[in-house]
């Protein structure tokens, strides 16, 4: 065993250890078309941006198109089939994934770095190096800009890699790309029911009278403080995390220092802070542990859970959205929020007339999504805890040939 210099990670014997220049045909970041957003087409080749690369996958959410003009003034940062993205400023440093095929032809801005294999090291097993936590750690100490975080292409290229054998980097890249296409699979039935869930929205939005919310639901007002219960793990719902679109982060109740709202039921979380970004969370508390929510939710229940799959139709309707964000009091812009009570006054489709088959498929559609969700969550953590051992070598996977997708 080796262990890798400022790491601390040990490397079996027969593992070589080298740097990214020396695996790499290149390293490089994109640059920002000329005009910026206004040269944006409604269809050509893409240009990759910070917020479509995330950890372990890709995010089309965001993505955008170049004239063909465009793309040939940036030929030079063109992404091939293979290629691992990587961010190299601001708040998203260092997530990371391969570019999946779909999305090429591409082009990539100054804040996503290519980084390509020579062909002595697996893209997929190249991914899963820099995408873990202890890496991550390392890389972020290499860091500057101050107050704004960036990674050089000189740090880039210094960075250590460990180098297996190419049969068995292929046999760890194919072993994790199976859980990353079995979490995939999971997101798009999560993302097929959010689609099934709007037009069932649209429609009630249109045929239904309307009536003020809180004739629908109350909203959760029981405050409690965390450090009362003890040593005990809860779910804590936080705004982080719904701007993350995640799951709840699962904490000691001792690490949070404020008071927070009990979640007991299942509940529609809607954010008062900032409500212009808003969303709406489905959270269906566990259990076998304490759920808690940030203070800037306002946490909605209902009589029945048909009735508030039912809400959840309700405040989706852009009608909603558009009040909360004319209710907002406070003089910052960042840190404006709507009175529990000014959000319960506004006039929502009236779902309580909704017929009770519609109110059930919407609840089956939420509790799917809610189920879906909750296996990504743990199929994540497995992957999570499996990656640093497979990847230091403590723990063997199949090679290549014997990995069955």
């Amino acid at each position: 065993m080796r262990v890798i210099d400022g790491l601390g990670i040990s490397v079996p014997n027969g593992w070589d250890l080298t740097t990214l220049s020396a695996v790499t045909s290149k390293i490089g970041s994109g640059a920002t078309p000329r005009g910026g957003a206004a040269g944006y087409v409604h269809e050509g080749p893409a240009l990759i941006r910070s917020q479509n690369v995330h950890d372990n996958r890709f995010k089309d959410e965001g993505l955008v198109f170049l004239s063909d003009k465009a793309a040939e003034a940036l030929k030079g940062v063109a992404v091939l089939e293979g290629d691992v993205l990587i961010n190299i400023t601001g708040d998203s440093i260092l997530r990371t994934c391969v570019v999946p095929k779909r999305v090429l032809p591409a082009r990539v801005n100054q804040h996503v770095a290519i980084i390509r294999s020579n062909g002595q090291i697996d893209p997929g097993f190249l991914q899963k190096w820099l995408s873990q936590p202890l890496m991550k750690d390392f890389m972020l100490g290499h860091s500057s800009g101050g107050t704004r975080k960036a990674i050089t292409k000189g740090h880039l290229q210094s960075f250590p890699v460990p180098l297996p054998p190419i049969e068995e980097q292929r046999g760890i890249a194919r072993t994790f790309g199976a859980l990353e296409e079995r979490i995939a699979s999971n997101q798009r039935i999560v993302g097929i029911a959010l689609r099934i869930l709007d037009a069932l929205a649209s429609r009630a939005s249109t045929e239904l009278p309307a009536v003020p919310l809180g004739s629908l639901v109350t909203v959760v007002r029981d405050s409690v403080d965390p450090t009362r219960l003890g040593t005990a793990v809860v779910d804590h719902f936080s705004l982080p995390a719904f701007d993350e679109g995640a799951r709840p982060d699962i904490v000691s109740a001792t690490s949070i220092m404020s008071n927070k709202l009990r979640v007991t039921q299942r509940t529609i979380l809607i954010s008062r802070l900032n409500p212009r970004f808003n969303r709406t969370w489905w959270a269906v508390p566990r259990t076998d542990i304490p759920a808690l929510s940030s203070t800037e939710f306002a946490p909605l229940t209902a009589p029945s859970a048909e009735l508030l799959a039912g809400v959840w139709l309700a405040v989706r309707d852009e009608f909603f959205q558009g009040e909360l964000a004319r209710r907002v009091t406070g003089t910052s812009g960042s840190h404006q929020r709507v009175r529990p009570d000014d959000l319960l006054s506004i006039e929502v489709p009236d779902v309580s007339k909704l017929t009770k088959e519609v109110r059930e498929r919407a609840l089956g559609l939420l509790e799917l999504a809610e189920q879906k969700r909750n296996e990504v969550a743990s199929l994540e953590r497995l992957r999570d805890m499996l990656l640093p051992d497979v990847l230091s070598g403590w723990v063997k996977v199949p090679q290549a040939d014997e990995v069955v997708a």
